[in-house]
């Protein structure tokens, strides 16, 4: 069965993301455009995935075998490039073969909509039904559709950063001094970030795991905490860097290590390059964050006199809540963000270049940065997160946590349920959210409370409840 969550359609190759998976999925597309009258060409492009230029050529074949018009990226790219061609070429579709930062074994496919936006859930539901109708898949040979010119090779980069070049201050950057190393972690965001670096003239640029693998070194392609090697931290403090940089698969996620080798949460970059903007760009608007998101942010809004909305988990969420509220900023704690006037959708190249001009115009270390804005907006709290892995019937266990909530030590205030997501709020602005990942088999727990120990009983009393519940099932 295929089916499309918070991040589009995801599998392990070989297993569920198969050659006739993703071309069930090109000939549904197909269909839902020609029922359409669309004329519009499709863009298509990939990571650097196992196989993903070969799977984007299979897609890229249905399409053409349905008459459909398509434009195939020449190289490997990240997902908001694809994203930014949608949007500039005002196409109806775009398409991306990723499985941004899950694991090598997995990929998938992302669809996106006109103007860049990720498709949402009104229209995954009827591809996955147009899907599932699928008689017979038309698709012709990749060498005659290009022959045809049904099938055509496709760069935007220099349009992707000249984009990314609008909203960054460039009289900031001129003559700074920084010096930063990349852990690019073998993905893709290295084709923008490091020619981003060149033009915005940063002094010194290092980069690390610059080359192909499409195995990741064997490492979970995510810039978490967990996933940047200590080995990465040292060379931040080793090196005298001002600041680590490193980003996902497909060059949408954002991970910092500080100048003494601590990781900078996600929250805390959300938070700081929304207080940069209002504060010293003159920026004005709210802010949206998803449900996952730290307290941290909510504060930063209330001191700039401003508010910060919440939603459900999905970065098409947040950009629908941005629209919605004419919001300046919009993120979440996984690591993506977007500013209005940008794409409908998170991009760390973007966001590298947005915090880079931040610490050149503070003119303070990351941490400095960091601690200062926590001390004005009056933010003491601890925040972690953790995960269980999916081991029962997953229908079931959500049925049983909706009826029956956890029994925790601390009073319950107020509960909320957002779709796979249920949300506790406690005394003293604390929260915990039990979440079932939309990429991957397992439940997230967020835990936020006012200090480490608090923290920590929580998420040992959320881990129970969670496997003693699988257990019944």
């Amino acid at each position: 069965m295929i089916s499309f969550g918070t991040g589009g359609f995801r599998g392990i190759i070989g297993d569920d993301f198969t050659r006739e998976n993703v071309e069930l999925i090109a000939q549904g597309l197909s269909d839902i455009v020609n029922e359409e009258g669309s004329k519009k060409p499709i863009i298509i492009g990939y990571d650097n995935r196992f196989m993903s230029d070969f799977f984007a050529r299979w897609f890229a074949q249905v399409l053409a075998g349905n008459n459909i018009k398509c434009y195939v990226y020449t190289s490997s790219v990240p997902t908001p490039s694809v994203m930014s061609a949608t949007r500039d070429l005002g196409n109806d579709y775009g398409v991306m073969i990723t499985a941004s930062h899950n694991p090598y074994f997995f990929n998938g496919v992302k669809i996106f909509l006109s103007q860049g936006y990720d498709a949402d859930v009104e229209f995954t539901n009827k591809l996955e039904q147009f899907v599932k109708n699928v008689k017979k898949i038309k698709s012709i040979y990749y060498k005659k559709a290009k022959r045809n010119w049904l099938i055509q090779d496709y760069s935007n980069t220099n349009m992707y950063l000249n984009h990314i070049k609008t909203f960054i201050n460039k009289e900031v950057l001129e003559n700074n001094n920084l010096k930063v190393i990349y852990d690019n972690m073998n993905g893709v965001g290295v084709v923008g970030l490091s020619q981003l670096a060149k033009d915005l003239k940063i002094k010194q640029f290092d980069i690390i795991h610059g080359e192909h693998d499409a195995f990741f070194g064997f490492n979970l392609p995510n810039p978490t905490e967990e996933a940047l090697s200590v080995d990465f931290k040292d060379k931040v403090v080793d090196g005298g860097y001002d600041f680590g940089l490193a980003t996902d698969s497909d060059g949408d996620r954002l991970g910092v290590i500080d100048e003494n080798g601590n990781y900078v949460s996600n929250n805390e970059i959300l938070a700081c390059l929304y207080y940069y903007l209002v504060k010293y760009r003159g920026y004005k608007g709210d802010i949206v964050k998803n449900c996952a998101t730290s307290i941290f942010v909510d504060k930063v809004a209330n001191k700039l006199g401003y508010k910060c909305h919440e939603v459900d988990v999905g970065f098409k969420n947040i950009t629908a809540g941005m629209k919605k509220y004419n919001a300046l900023i919009g993120g979440e704690s996984s690591g993506g963000l977007t500013v209005k006037g940008y794409l409908y959708g998170k991009d760390s190249v973007f966001s590298s270049a947005l915090f880079m001009e931040m610490v050149v115009a503070l003119k303070k270390s990351v941490s400095q940065i960091i601690s200062d804005i926590k001390e004005e907006v009056g933010y003491k709290h601890y925040f972690v997160e953790d995960f269980i892995p999916l081991s029962a019937d997953v229908n079931k266990v959500i049925e049983y946590i909706s009826s029956h909530p956890p029994k925790f030590t601390h009073k319950l205030i107020k509960y909320d349920h957002y779709t796979r997501n249920f949300k506790y709020y406690f005394e003293n602005d604390s929260w915990l959210l039990i979440r079932l990942s939309g990429t991957e088999p397992a439940f997230r727990i967020f835990v936020e409370t006012e200090n480490k120990e608090k923290a920590e009983l929580s998420v040992m009393e959320l881990k129970q409840f969670i496997n003693n519940v699988q257990l019944k099932f």
